[in-house]
């Protein structure tokens, strides 16, 4: 039952703040500001001139000020409650008028010093689900009146109000720490991961002294490529990691074939021309996050006219990633040093390009790729790939000659 000397403006006041604070503590404004203006309401529904909020450091084990006003910098006034208290506290489901010794204040043990000098007169504590998150303080009216009944359930509302905003930010803070967490261990497994995945590329690169850094050229070439192919960031993260693991099946392949500068025989051919499926054997066993990668490194010695292999397959028949792969490969071949030959001119890595357009190549790749190279010899991208590993200097009007009579796909 409300006194009878409660006004009628006096309700409406304090329905209108109650709306207000339910409204500002849902907000998704910065929490320092909202708990701030939460205590702002509470001070101006009672005429407190001085106040602060407290709440629970689980990392210290104390009650720090989040908020504050007319009390100066409250930044020290840390409250340790025993266990005990805490509890008991925790029971108190109505403010606490200090003056009145509604509580006893000794059992607040080291806070009721630190409320004398932050001269509380009341205590509102905070609590959700048996869980003591922590309290407000506020001094006595500025007109000196006591506080009523009425008063006292006006504050344990508000308060109320205000815990449920602390256990909320308190549960998205412990969901932030969490994910954060997590975040750092999917980084560190991340780079473990890639760290293996360049450790099994510097592996099978080191059997070739003739090709060191092929894997990681490829992975690079494939992954520009696809890029300008209009590929997702995901799929080009996939395509690179196959680049970097589409020969690993060499490693099953004795390093006098794939070293050997004379031809090879039959029986040898058929060794080297096996790492693709031993490759495949190897990588399909394996779960990556990317789609495709066991069948890119099968596939990328298939041509588009079906004269590859291991599976003769013919254009579409190949996956997208392969044909890409199947160039870049064969390209760095060219323009690399081998056992069998020196490195080719630019010009005639093009030329055996343009007389393999639509037989071992896919013309839908060959094209992005010349505009890859025009584009990096033009400076029109910030970071070139391909043309600096050329060892060659080239300019648009040389370039221009070079892909002259180029077939159209």
């Amino acid at each position: 039952m409300l006194q009878t000397d409660l006004s009628l403006e006096k309700l409406l006041f304090n329905l209108n703040t109650l709306a207000e604070l339910g409204e500002e503590i849902t907000s998704p404004k910065d929490f320092t500001r909202v708990v701030k203006s939460a205590l702002y309401m509470v001070m101006g529904s009672f005429s407190a001139t001085k106040g602060v909020i407290f709440q629970f450091d689980s990392d210290r084990g104390v009650f720090a000020p989040i908020a504050s006003k007319g009390l100066g910098d409250v930044g020290a006034a840390h409250v340790k409650l025993s266990k005990e208290t805490a509890s008991a506290l925790t029971k108190h489901n109505k403010p606490i008028d200090l003056k009145k010794g509604e509580h006893p204040v000794e059992t607040l043990g080291e806070a009721a010093g630190v409320l004398e000098k932050l001269e509380a007169r009341m205590i509102a504590c905070l609590v959700v689900k048996d869980e003591l998150l922590g309290f407000i303080a506020i001094n006595g009216k500025f007109s000196g009146e006591d506080f009523s009944v009425y008063d006292c359930q006006l504050l344990s509302v508000m308060a109320q109000h205000i815990s449920f905003s602390l256990h909320s930010h308190m549960l998205l803070m412990r969901l932030m720490h969490k994910y954060n967490e997590n975040k750092g261990l999917y980084e560190n497994l991340r780079r473990i991961y890639y760290d293996t995945i360049h450790a099994f590329a510097a592996s099978i690169d080191a059997k070739d002294s003739y090709t060191r850094g092929h894997s990681h050229r490829v992975s690079a070439y494939s992954a520009v490529l696809s890029r300008e192919m209009g590929w997702s960031h995901e799929e080009v993260e996939g395509i690179r990691i196959a680049g970097l693991l589409h020969d690993i099946g060499k490693i099953a392949v004795d390093k006098t074939i794939i070293n050997k500068a004379s031809p090879l025989t039959s029986y040898e051919c058929r060794e080297l021309n096996s790492h693709p499926v031993v490759g495949y054997e190897i990588l399909s066993k394996i779960k990556f996050p990317w789609k495709g990668i066991p069948m890119m490194t099968r596939n990328h010695h298939e041509k588009v006219d079906g004269s590859g292999y291991p599976d003769r397959l013919k254009k579409t028949d190949i996956p997208i990633g392969a044909r890409i792969m199947a160039l870049v490969d064969a390209f760095d071949a060219m323009t690399t040093d081998r056992p069998y030959r020196p490195r080719l001119s630019f010009r005639e890595a093009m030329d055996e390009v343009k007389a393999n357009f639509g037989k071992q190549f896919d013309p839908d790749v060959v094209q992005p790729f010349l505009t890859v190279i025009r584009k990096e010899v033009r400076r029109e991208v910030d970071n070139p790939t391909i043309v600096p590993l050329l060892q060659e200097q080239l300019d648009s009007v040389s370039l221009n000659r070079m892909l002259e009579g180029f077939p159209v796909a």
